[in-house]
């Protein structure tokens, strides 16, 4: 009888110590991202329109100045695109990001993606391009 109470025992914290491996090797599988961890170009769609959100340094970090360039390849809006950070069910205030438009057609701004203080890492970029539409891209922030 003990060796198999010891038995259920070794296989419960076998199982106990492999989902917690899992769980933390898994992390960024919960957050929707078509790239690999190098990954800086997010794609999107606005209407059926590719949308492309590029995010510098990646991966971004908490508190730290942090460059978007979005691409809205055939976007005719006479406003410019913004970009709104935030997390997914949880209330993080405004945090926008103003985006000017250069000489080679992409938009671009600087934000600062602040430290969610439950210790979350998963954000929400929505690029907004005025009259078109949104787009909701899904990171990672590195800490």
């Amino acid at each position: 009888m003990k060796r198999l109470i010891g038995g259920l025992f070794v296989a419960f914290a076998l199982l106990i110590g492999a989902t917690i491996y899992i769980s933390f090797r898994s992390w960024d599988g919960l957050v929707d991202r078509p790239f690999s961890e190098t990954a800086d170009i997010l794609r999107g769609a606005i209407g059926g329109q590719e949308v492309l959100l590029s995010i510098t340094p990646w991966p971004p970090r908490a508190m730290r100045e942090v460059d978007f360039t979005v691409s809205l390849p055939g976007y005719a809006g006479t406003a410019s695109p913004y970009v709104d950070l935030s997390m997914a069910g949880m209330e993080m205030g405004r945090n926008r990001v103003d985006l000017s438009r250069g000489t080679d057609g992409r938009y671009r701004g600087t934000g600062v993606i602040v430290r969610c203080p439950s210790g979350r890492h998963d954000w929400e970029a929505t690029v907004t391009a005025p009259g078109a539409g949104k787009a909701v891209f899904r990171f990672a922030v590195a800490d």
